[in-house]
């Protein structure tokens, strides 16, 4: 069982949003330069969990968004909150550390502290199924390596997570995305509290 499977929405939204974590809001802004960066009209948001950032999307210049996710329930919860999406919003559940088959094809895939929970191997072997041009990702780097999930009153919410935790390095995922054919075109930090910085890596086909 993926534990991915057994955190619920409100804890994981409620932990990402304190003032003493700020990675909800954080990426939130990040993601309106991701949905803006490239002349795209199709994307596809792995990990997308309840939809954050999705109120970024121009319908006006995307024909189609596929929301990925391995939690039927974060899926559900973007179809409500997104209903005004319905006409090119597409939610699928799969579990990319599984058989991806029935992935989509989009122009722009988006993985935000999505690599953290599949691997690098995992995660090219997806971002080929997709055949994006461009891909944008946000990695969380621990400037305090003794923990990376910082403390809140829903820690205990994401213990099982250890279980499927990669560190993240940039050089890493720059060579990872190299080995498949995507050159480094552009990276921007974020300073977080608690001595954590999301970084946004972008590559290109």
């Amino acid at each position: 069982m993926n534990p991915w499977k057994e955190i619920s929405l409100s804890d994981y939204e409620n932990h990402m949003s304190l003032d003493s974590v700020k990675q909800l809001q954080a990426m939130n802004v990040m993601m309106k330069k991701q949905f803006e960066a490239y002349p795209v009209d199709t994307a596809m948001v792995f990990g997308i969990a309840g939809g954050n950032g999705l109120e970024h999307v121009n319908q006006e210049k995307y024909k189609k968004i596929y929301g990925i996710d391995i939690n039927e329930e974060y899926l559900a919860a973007v179809k409500e909150r997104y209903s005004d999406m319905k006409d090119i919003l597409e939610c699928r559940i799969v579990d990319l550390l599984g058989s991806i088959v029935a992935l989509p094809k989009a122009e722009l895939v988006i993985a935000n502290l999505f690599i953290e929970y599949v691997g690098y191997e995992a995660f090219t072997k997806a971002i080929l199924k997709s055949e994006a041009k461009y891909v944008s990702c946000i990695i969380q780097i621990n400037l305090d390596e003794s923990t990376w999930v910082s403390d809140s009153p829903y820690l205990h919410s994401f213990d099982g997570l250890d279980e499927v935790h990669h560190q993240m390095e940039e050089k890493a995922l720059m060579q990872a995305m190299e080995g498949i054919g995507y050159e480094h075109i552009k990276t921007e930090e974020f300073s977080l509290p608690n001595g954590k910085k999301l970084v946004m890596l972008d590559f290109e086909r």
